[in-house]
């Protein structure tokens, strides 16, 4: 008698489920990290005085860097102020990137990816932390980025 083959039915909805249960983990983590950056601005937004007008509100780099700092690939980001100074550059720099098509996650993919270039020149361990020096390299980086643009493109 011919031996019964093994169906592959119950791999693939082993898959589905896992895949499912992924996404809706990946859902969960994301809402955490919006309300996270909705009660770091608010109790911000408290301490602001009544004379000051201006309307606080979750930007699009705000909820980048909230979910950033939760993924390992951007751990770098947790040490020091350097979050703070990437975050700054982006928001002095919008309107070039926003003109390049360039969103708040591929600026920090750019912002990894060039530590990433550091740290593969200079021979260091994966997850070495950042350092004043290798923060320059990026900054020099994303400005070299800025002015090539600038130059391709025009102003």
């Amino acid at each position: 008698m011919p031996d019964e083959k093994k169906s592959s039915v119950d791999e693939v909805l082993k898959r589905e489920k896992l895949s499912k249960e992924f996404e809706k983990e990946k859902r969960i983590s994301e809402q955490k990290a919006i309300e996270q950056a909705a009660a770091k601005l608010s109790s911000q937004s408290q301490v602001s005085t009544e004379t000051s007008k201006s309307s606080k509100y979750i930007t699009n780099i705000d909820i980048a860097f909230s979910q950033a700092k939760t993924d390992l690939r951007f751990y770098f980001l947790n040490d020091g102020n350097y979050a703070d100074e990437f975050k700054r550059m982006f928001v002095e720099n919008e309107s070039i990137f926003k003109r390049y098509g360039i969103t708040s996650q591929k600026y920090l993919e750019y912002i990894r990816e060039s530590f990433d270039r550091y740290k593969k020149i200079h021979d260091m361990m994966p997850l070495d932390p950042m350092k004043p020096k290798h923060y320059k390299y990026v900054e020099d980086s994303i400005s070299e980025l800025i002015r090539m643009f600038n130059q391709r493109f025009g102003k």
